[in-house]
């Protein structure tokens, strides 16, 4: 077959038969969303068929009302623990006056720093001794006690009276190593409490706070 003629009709024939038509190419993005509408309704037709459907919206309150009822109640724990730990920090209540009087006689502190001692119990030992130096000070009239005081506010007092000004720096940084392990709950160990205790004996010097000297300047 060499005539050009029937060549060419003969490829037109071809050209003419469906599998060489050209056609458009699939749109897959719009096969998918119809594909995903489908599946949504089907969804939403087997989700109306649940058994419990009707209930979910009373189980949806109930489960709300149940997470703020245990948000609230873990907030009133926290809140309750951070105070009673505050408490636990803060100088003792001197129950046995009434007024502004917020402290035990500073003899009173001497059986529990010792057997805090004893017991390598280094902070309960620190607050002991403290609350004893904050009582020698109110008892020689150097500061006015009062449970709602702040330690800052103690050191204010001192600084309004006629004190040396090496006495007055010792209080301060003993107020600043006060706050460093009790507020800011640096553990306390030994030589930390020693440099402490060491501390206050010495302020309690400067001060003329010590018992003993105070009954012999009376004798005298």
């Amino acid at each position: 077959m060499t005539d050009p003629a029937i060549i060419a009709a003969h490829y037109r024939q071809l050209l003419a038969q469906p599998q060489f038509q050209e056609t458009d190419e699939p749109d897959v993005k719009s096969r998918f969303k119809e594909w995903l509408s489908r599946w949504f309704i089907r969804l939403g037709a087997s989700f109306g068929e649940f058994k419990y459907a009707g209930s979910l919206h009373a189980l949806t309150s109930l489960f709300l009302t149940a997470m703020t009822a245990l948000s609230v109640v873990g907030l009133i724990y926290t809140m309750v623990r951070l105070t009673r730990r505050r408490e636990r920090m803060e100088p003792e209540p001197f129950g046995g006056l009434t007024g502004p009087r917020t402290f035990h006689p500073p003899e009173f502190y001497d059986v529990e720093i010792q057997q805090s001692i004893l017991a390598g119990d280094w902070h309960t030992a620190w607050l002991a001794s403290w609350r004893q130096f904050l009582s020698r000070l109110e008892k020689g009239e150097l500061v006015e006690a009062d449970r709602t005081r702040t330690n800052r506010e103690y050191l204010a007092q001192l600084s309004t009276r006629s004190l040396p000004s090496h006495a007055l720096a010792l209080v301060k940084t003993m107020v600043d190593t006060y706050d460093r392990f009790i507020y800011g709950r640096q553990p306390i160990d030994r030589p930390a409490w020693d440099r402490f205790y060491h501390q206050i004996g010495e302020a309690t010097l400067l001060l003329h706070l010590d018992d003993k000297t105070a009954r012999s300047e009376d004798r005298a």
